[in-house]
């Protein structure tokens, strides 16, 4: 029996961009049962896209009235989905021609959820793949270092009762990834770049998080405190540094968002993870 895909598009004011992941879905090589796209309340109009696509047989639109956040409109997506697999996208990335096909290659390998490596749009040498097969328990206590929802993709039986954390305002995807191997199903990983990733879009997650607080940006340590047993203390402290020192460079009040970050994960941990990034950055001019 053929595997056939969903593939749920979650999309808040950027109709531009999502007129490119679109047309990324429409180029695969294994074409999908259907498009489901949530519309999260955009104030934007829409009206080219409903244009240029609506027209298609398998194309699905809806409109949420009320923001409700990209979780909730995912889950939205899953009631509506038919496909026996439903692929997940983010309305400002783009998956390569050959996307579907390798995730369908994995399911027939016996996945139950598959995540898959990246490159960077505009920078496509710059690479986040990870080697392994299967998605191991110590990566994933280091955080995400797999791949946001643009690569995600789930059998829609499992999606019906592992529902996305409507609670959680960020880390949704890495939410998934744990609760999901905690209850020993199979997370395959593909470790090729079969989609490009839109780093720090300027109405994205990244432009949002630089103009937090650092108490408003508490919230985004929800996920980290949902598994902090997972995680132990010391890769909880190190996310914790991690999610609240994020685009720094970005951000106003430097040492404020330092000294939060001190307060919550410790001055070792702090320090620690300012100079790693700052050798990386370093690494990277020289190279």
């Amino acid at each position: 029996m053929s595997i056939k895909f969903s593939v749920v598009i979650t999309t808040f004011n950027r109709p531009a961009e999502l007129k490119e992941a679109l047309d990324g879905v429409y180029a695969q090589i294994e074409q999908p049962l259907e498009v489901i796209v949530v519309n999260d309340a955009s104030s934007l109009p829409y009206d080219d896209i409903l244009a240029e696509f609506s027209a298609k047989p398998d194309f699905h639109y809806y409109f949420l009235k009320t923001s409700s956040g990209a979780n909730k409109a995912r889950n939205i997506g899953v009631d509506n989905a038919k496909g026996d697999v439903i692929a997940f996208l983010d309305d400002d990335d783009i998956w390569q021609p050959e996307y579907l096909w390798e995730h369908k290659k994995a399911y027939e390998k016996g996945a139950d959820a598959v995540v898959s490596g990246y490159a960077v749009l505009g920078k496509e040498d710059e690479l986040y793949v990870q080697p392994s097969r299967r998605v191991e328990w110590d990566v994933l206590r280091t955080g995400n270092q797999y791949c946001g929802m643009s690569g995600f993709s789930i059998r829609k039986s499992l999606a019906l009762t592992e529902r996305f954390d409507e609670t959680l305002p960020n880390g949704q995807d890495w939410d998934m990834y744990v609760r999901l191997l905690q209850q020993d199903y199979a997370l395959f990983n593909i470790p090729k770049p079969i989609f490009l990733y839109r780093f720090m879009n300027m109405d994205g997650i990244g432009a949002k998080v630089a103009k937090m607080t650092p108490d408003e940006a508490v919230v985004r340590l929800r996920s980290a405190d949902k598994h902090r047993q997972f995680l132990g203390d010391r890769n909880y402290r190190k996310r914790v540094a991690a999610q609240l020192l994020v685009y720094l460079p970005q951000k106003k009040d430097k040492m404020k968002w330092v000294m939060k970050s001190v307060h919550i994960a410790g001055l070792a941990t702090t320090l620690n993870h300012l100079a790693a990034v700052t050798v990386k950055k370093l690494r990277q001019r020289v190279s």
